[in-house]
């Protein structure tokens, strides 16, 4: 089985209000469908926006990422990324996750992702970097 990446950046427009349940909803749903159709993968999160790593079969990857583009919790897409791979980076996430928050805010500022400069900003290497990184942090 070929399988390919897939690596986006977009505007987040979840509301403050209800922002953590929606970010619960969103991982529920994709780690179900991720798990049932072989995707693997990494979302990471800040309060302006979006970053995500998607590996597994093409079909399968391509049909997330179009659910996605058309969500309206989602604005000003970058596909950065869609490529062949030999072997996932994150086999072990059905769908895993990393937020700035109180915690992980020095991780990220490392990577130079701040309020000014947030995801939807920063290139490839950068997200894909960050994402290995707080994918390796015990859960």
């Amino acid at each position: 089985m070929s399988l390919i990446r897939l690596v986006y950046a977009s505007e987040s427009r979840l509301v403050d209000a209800n922002r953590r349940a929606e970010l619960d909803g969103i991982l529920a749903s994709a780690r179900r469908f991720n798990d049932q159709n072989g995707i693997t993968g990494f979302l990471l999160a800040t309060e302006g926006a979006f970053a995500q790593v998607l590996e597994g079969p093409r079909d399968s990857v391509m049909e997330t990422y179009g659910r996605i583009v058309v969500d309206p919790r989602h604005a000003a897409f970058r596909l950065l990324v869609e490529e062949p791979i030999a072997a996932r980076s994150f086999p072990g996430w059905a769908m895993g996750i990393a937020e700035r928050d109180e915690t992980t805010s020095f991780i990220f500022g490392l990577y130079g992702v701040s309020p000014e400069t947030d995801l939807h900003a920063q290139p490839l290497e950068t997200l894909v970097d960050l994402a290995g990184e707080l994918a390796g942090r015990p859960a």
